[in-house]
């Protein structure tokens, strides 16, 4: 027997901020959950906490806020599931394209494997469609065969495109 998940996207406010971050530190990597902090390069590896990580890991979500009054090149979310913050969403601008938009998602080690990335590209699709977006892209650098199958299964096409797995689906 399967069960269906429950996964909501809401917006990162300060609490929900902070129970992100709590969950990013505990169960995963700064390198697979934010870009780097200013002043790092993006070839280092980011595989601890630190407070300069933790206070960018704030600014980051806080500057990808949904802003009525201001658009964002970019917009987070919090993904929850059953009830509790399970990790992050985002769609940004991609490849100079107004049609286009990147999805990228991030969960807890703990929480991988369940079903929520499908459940997530769901969301993704209704929120780009009032983007007027015409497709997703979704990278990878983590070229395994479960992240190809994950990406493939949830509908995406995929192609091992300069070092990554790339990903497309058109919106309807």
């Amino acid at each position: 027997m399967t069960s269906q998940m429950m996964v909501d996207l809401v917006p990162v406010d300060e609490d929900v901020l902070e129970a992100l971050l709590a969950l990013a530190v505990a169960e995963a990597e700064p390198g697979e959950v934010m870009p780097p902090a200013s002043g790092e390069s993006a070839t280092e590896p980011r595989t601890t906490w630190t407070d300069l990580r933790k206070g960018a890991f704030r600014e980051y979500h806080r500057r990808c806020r949904v802003n009525r009054h201001t658009p964002v090149p970019e917009v987070t979310w919090a993904v929850k599931a059953r009830g509790r913050v399970v990790g992050a969403a985002r769609l940004a601008l991609v490849d100079g394209d107004p049609t286009a938009r990147e999805v990228g998602l991030w969960l807890g080690r703990s929480y991988r494997g369940q079903g929520i990335s499908g459940e997530v590209v769901y969301w993704a699709v209704a929120a780009a469609q009032t983007m007027d977006a015409k497709r997703l892209v979704a990278r990878s650098a983590t070229r395994s065969p479960v992240v190809r199958r994950s990406l493939e299964r949830i509908g995406f096409e995929v192609v091992d495109s300069g070092g990554q797995l790339v990903g497309t689906i058109g919106v309807p």
